[in-house]
C-alpha cells in the first residue's frame, strides 16, 4: 500500500509539474500568423537614456533686442509702423516737433561763433605771451574763456547728434523744429506705444524691435536637474502650442545662480535657425542624461496581462505551429519606440518574439492559455 501510494504520488508531482510547465505557453498555426496582423523579431541593443523635461521660451540674445526711446520731449508729428512691420538699421521710425529744438540750435550757432572769436584771441594772446608783451594772468584769462567755450560747443554739438540734427546745416542757418528717430537695429516692430499728435517724454518706451534671425530658448532647469546639464549638451524640444514635430538644440550657456524658483536658467541655441519661432513661444524641452545599451525589443512586442508586462518568445517551431512561452518582463520607460527588456526571469535572448500582435493573441485567449 505504502509503495502504490508513492507511485501516485510521484505521478501528481509529475503532472503538476509538466502542467506548470506549459501554463505560459500560447499556440498559434501558421495558417493564424499568416493571416492576421503578426510579425516576428529578434531583441537588439539600444541606447537608453534618463530623460528628463523642462519648459522655457523662445527669445532673442540681448544685442537682437532694441527698445526705442527719446532722449527729448515733443509731440509725434509723423509714424506709419504697425507690430509685425520689418525694418533695416537706420530706417525713420517717426519724427518729434517742439519749438524748444530751434533753441538748442541757436545756441550752438551762437556759442560756435563766439568760440571762434575766444579761438582767435587765444592764439594771438599766446603769441604776445612768446613775445613777452602780455603777463601770463592776461594770457590764462583768454585761456580760460576759450577751453570754458570749447566744451560748452562740444556740449551742445553731442546734443543735436543725438537729436539727429545736421550740426553743419545749423551752422549755416537752417533750423528746425522737428527731430528723427531712426532704427538702431533691422527686425520686426514688437511693441508700439505711440500715436500720432501723442506728447512724449524722455522715459516714453516708444518701440520694441526684434531681430528674430538669431533666436534662443530660455529654459527653466530644477536644481536637482542642473548638475546633468553640461555646455554643448544637445537636447529635442517642441513647441506644444503649435505641433508635436521635434526640434534639436544645444546648450549654449548655463545660469551661476539659483532664482526663487529654485531653478537655473538655461540658455539653448536651435540646431536649424531658419524654422518661424517667434518670440515669446512655449517650449517643452527634453535633456537626455547617462546612456546606455540595452537588449530591447519594439513597444508593440510588450503586452499587459493582469497589470504585469509580458513579452512572447518563441520556443518551439513545428510543420504548423508556433508555440510562444509568455515572460513576465520589467516595465521600463520607453524611447524611440523600444523598451528595455529585463527580466526577473531567465530566457534566451538570442531567440525570436512576437514583436507586433501579441496584444490580440493574449485577449484572443481570453485570459488563459492553449496548454
Amino acid at each position: 500500500m505504502l509503495s502504490c501510494t508513492d507511485e501516485k504520488t510521484a505521478e501528481n508531482e509529475e503532472n503538476q509539474q509538466e502542467e506548470h510547465a506549459h501554463e505560459d505557453e500560447i499556440v498559434l498555426t501558421k495558417a493564424q500568423f499568416e493571416n492576421g496582423n503578426f510579425r516576428l523579431g529578434k531583441a537588439v541593443l539600444q541606447t537608453f537614456s534618463e530623460s528628463f523635461r523642462v519648459t522655457g521660451m523662445i527669445d532673442v540674445p540681448p544685442n537682437n533686442r532694441a527698445l526705442v526711446s527719446s532722449f527729448f520731449n515733443g509731440f509725434v508729428s509723423k509714424t506709419t509702423l504697425l507690430v509685425g512691420d520689418e525694418v533695416q538699421k537706420g530706417d525713420l521710425l517717426l519724427q518729434l516737433k517742439n519749438p524748444e529744438f530751434i533753441q538748442l540750435q541757436q545756441n550752438y550757432a551762437e556759442n560756435h561763433s563766439e568760440l571762434e572769436y575766444l579761438q582767435s584771441e587765444f592764439q594771438r594772446k599766446q603769441n604776445l605771451l612768446a613775445d613777452q608783451v602780455i603777463s601770463e594772468k592776461v594770457f590764462q584769462k583768454a585761456k580760460s574763456d576759450y577751453m570754458r567755450m570749447k566744451a560748452k560747443v562740444e556740449g551742445l554739438q553731442k546734443t543735436l547728434q543725438l537729436m539727429n540734427v545736421n550740426t553743419k546745416s545749423v551752422l549755416a542757418g537752417n533750423y528746425t523744429d522737428e527731430i528723427s528717430i531712426y532704427a538702431p537695429i533691422s527686425g520686426k516692430i514688437a511693441k508700439v506705444n505711440v500715436a500720432q499728435g501723442m506728447y512724449l517724454d524722455n522715459s516714453t518706451l516708444i518701440m520694441e524691435i526684434l531681430d528674430t534671425d538669431h533666436v534662443h530658448l530660455e529654459l527653466d532647469v530644477f536644481e536637482k536637474d542642473v548638475l546633468k546639464i553640461k555646455k554643448g549638451d544637445s537636447l529635442n524640444f517642441k513647441i506644444p502650442e503649435i505641433s508635436n514635430q521635434s526640434y534639436r538644440a544645444y546648450v549654449r550657456l548655463i545660469g551661476a545662480e539659483i532664482n526663487e524658483k529654485r531653478s537655473v536658467r538655461i540658455h539653448a541655441h536651435p540646431v536649424n535657425e531658419d524654422e518661424n519661432f517667434a518670440v515669446g513661444m512655449f517650449v517643452e524641452a527634453y535633456f537626455s542624461n547617462d546612456p546606455k545599451q540595452e537588449i530591447s525589443l519594439p513597444t508593440t512586442a510588450f503586452v499587459d496581462q493582469d497589470n504585469q508586462l509580458h513579452v512572447l518568445q518563441l520556443t518551439e517551431e513545428t510543420a504548423d505551429e508556433y508555440h510562444f512561452k509568455m515572460i513576465e518582463v520589467e516595465n521600463l520607460p520607453e524611447q524611440n519606440g523600444f523598451k528595455p527588456l529585463q527580466s526577473k526571469k531567465s530566457f534566451a535572448k538570442e531567440k525570436p518574439f512576437l514583436t507586433q500582435g501579441g496584444f490580440d493573441l493574449v485577449e484572443g485567449e481570453g485570459g488563459g492559455h492553449d496548454h
